[in-house]
């Protein structure tokens, strides 16, 4: 059997919080057009996401409901009523991350078919399944993957379950992500290795200690993953 990569998808594979972020500073300038501090607006937005993604998930009409939510708090922090203007602007400004464009990241369409010849590949990644797979075919990078599975959210259990699922030998098993806390430290946790592909834009919430960092491999792109692992088969006299 070949060995496995899991590998993630948003900001991994292709570009997803620069969307959000784009939105969210509209959403501040929005609202300090009508009175309201720009970045205690931003900040609001955050506190929404925080308490609410535990509850909902992920997703994009997620994130357009946080904006509402975010700019109804505002107004009743300050006494300040509704306009449901404002309110459908905001409704409207949190459509834009449901069908963004589609920007492969550096390195992704090039080292996928190279990276299928060699691994069994299994992308692996969190939100509504709908959203998630139209992207995956938008990206035209379907045909990569062996396996693709869209979950609520990333822990050690689904680790453990794909481990079962495709019988993987853990230490021939890697996680590639951009996230410490869903695509890292839940792969350690499981047995697995993990590929640590650090993104800038990479969503607050996902910002958590790697749990073991000796036990990551950290690289600057995605298209780094054909040399070190064409290195590892050199070394190994493969």
């Amino acid at each position: 059997m070949k060995p496995t990569l899991i590998i993630d998808a948003d900001d991994t594979l292709w570009e997803t919080e620069i969307f959000y972020e784009q939105c969210i500073a509209s959403f501040g300038e929005m609202m300090a057009m009508h009175g309201h501090d720009r970045e205690e607006a931003e900040r609001t937005v955050d506190e929404v996401e925080q308490e609410r993604v535990p509850l909902v998930g992920y997703g994009p009409q997620e994130f357009a409901a946080n904006l509402s939510i975010a700019y109804e708090r505002l107004c009743a922090r300050y006494g300040k009523a509704v306009e449901q203007e404002v309110a459908q602007a905001v409704h409207e400004l949190g459509q834009l991350v449901v069908e963004p464009p589609m920007i492969l990241l550096e390195g992704v369409a090039e080292a996928l078919p190279w990276l299928g010849e060699h691994f069994q590949l299994i992308l692996l990644t969190k939100g509504d399944e709908d959203v998630q797979t139209t992207k995956l075919a938008r990206s035209g990078l379907e045909s990569h993957f062996d396996g693709v599975h869209v979950v609520r959210e990333k822990d050690d259990a689904v680790f453990r379950q794909l481990i079962a699922q495709y019988s993987l030998e853990p230490e021939c098993t890697w996680m590639v992500g951009n996230s410490p806390r869903s695509d890292i430290n839940p792969a350690l946790a499981a047995g697995v290795g993990a590929v640590h592909i650090p993104h800038s834009n990479t969503w607050s919430f996902e910002q958590v200690e790697i749990s073991d960092p000796e036990r990551v491999v950290v690289l600057g792109s995605f298209g780094e993953l054909v040399t070190l692992f064409d290195e590892q088969s050199v070394e190994r006299g493969r």
